[in-house]
């Protein structure tokens, strides 16, 4: 938990902040109580979004996923 990293040092507390696995892991944490974090999620949802987003710009159908050989 995020408040249990603010009890020991800030700068911490700050890094796990930027983490997007914490917020992923707050979600189950709160999820097993039948609650919603709603932060959390906000986290979650917008870090998914920026990375599909990420992917499908990098993505090159021309060069696949496999290198193709070429042969002489």
């Amino acid at each position: 938990p995020l408040w249990r990293m603010a009890e020991s040092s800030t700068l911490l507390r700050d890094i796990c902040a930027w983490n997007p696995f914490s917020h992923a892991v707050e979600l189950i944490r709160f999820a097993l109580y039948m609650q919603l974090n709603l932060e959390a999620l906000g986290w979650v949802v917008l870090t998914f979004a920026v990375f599909l987003a990420l992917a499908l710009w990098g993505f090159d159908p021309a060069r696949g996923i496999i290198t193709r050989k070429i042969r002489s």
